[in-house]
């Protein structure tokens, strides 16, 4: 499931998720019955402890979705925690130079990396899988994307793009509104960030991520040369079809 997930990651196959800000197993078998492509564990903005990551990874895999985990630090420990558990993919915060993608990258690998080795974990299949077997099918499998939402990462978008590694350069615009000290999204500056990610991403045979938070504006940004797109929440889903209810409910 990881490999092929990160094979339609790189060829910029159109690829649709949604974060997951509740530790619950349960939300993570609706979604994965929901035939989206991917799920994203928030553990940046949402309390995921080690433990609830262990059991959303579980039902990850028990229902056949791809997961990510959005990491709450950049740290090798916490990017191999992640890994061992089994998640298809990291999506580190704020990268915002080369050098801290390669060492984010460097993290997630066994060969020419620092990922300390165990196959004991679900990611070795409990002690299943060889080392080199294990070894391979983790170097081959795992996806690294790297968060672009910051002023600096985005003047050094080219480079961050071209480490050996990077698996997507994934937008953030509300930090990039924060970091430009912009009133709102539709800053020109923000336009300007994503203009300018989306040509590294192409000069660089790197894919390209976004945040949105409905579906109304995907098609613009499948147009602008985006491919992967995270769109809104469990929380955001939960709380737009309660209140659609509500509505209805009150003018019945």
């Amino acid at each position: 499931m990881n490999h092929e997930f990160r094979l339609r990651l790189r060829r910029g196959d159109a690829l649709a998720g949604t974060f997951i800000k509740t530790p619950a197993h349960h939300i993570i078998e609706i979604a994965g019955a929901s035939g989206l492509d991917f799920v994203v564990l928030d553990a940046e903005h949402a309390p995921f402890s080690v433990d609830a990551l262990d059991r959303c990874l579980l039902a990850c895999a028990a229902a056949s979705v791809p997961g990510i985990v959005r990491l709450q630090d950049t740290a090798p420990a916490t990017v191999l925690s992640a890994l061992d558990l089994g998640a298809s993919g990291i999506l580190a915060p704020h990268v915002v130079s080369p050098e801290g993608a390669q060492a984010i990258v460097a993290a997630s690998r066994y060969r020419n990396g620092t990922r300390g080795f165990s196959n004991s974990p679900r990611a070795g299949g409990y002690g299943r899988s060889s080392m080199d077997g294990h070894i391979e099918a983790s170097d081959a499998g795992v996806a690294v994307l790297c968060q672009i939402e910051d002023r600096a990462a985005v003047e050094r978008v080219g480079e961050i793009a071209a480490v050996e590694g990077v698996d997507c350069l994934f937008i953030g615009r509300a930090d990039l509104a924060v970091s430009y000290q912009a009133a709102s999204l539709d800053d020109p500056r923000i336009d300007h960030a994503i203009e300018r990610t989306v040509a590294a991403g192409r000069t660089h045979g790197v894919p390209v991520g976004i945040f949105l938070a409905d579906a109304a504006q995907v098609a613009h940004y499948a147009r602008r040369g985006i491919s992967f797109f995270i769109v809104g929440s469990d929380q955001s889903i939960l709380r737009s079809g309660l209140r659609e209810f509500a509505g209805a409910f009150a003018a019945r």
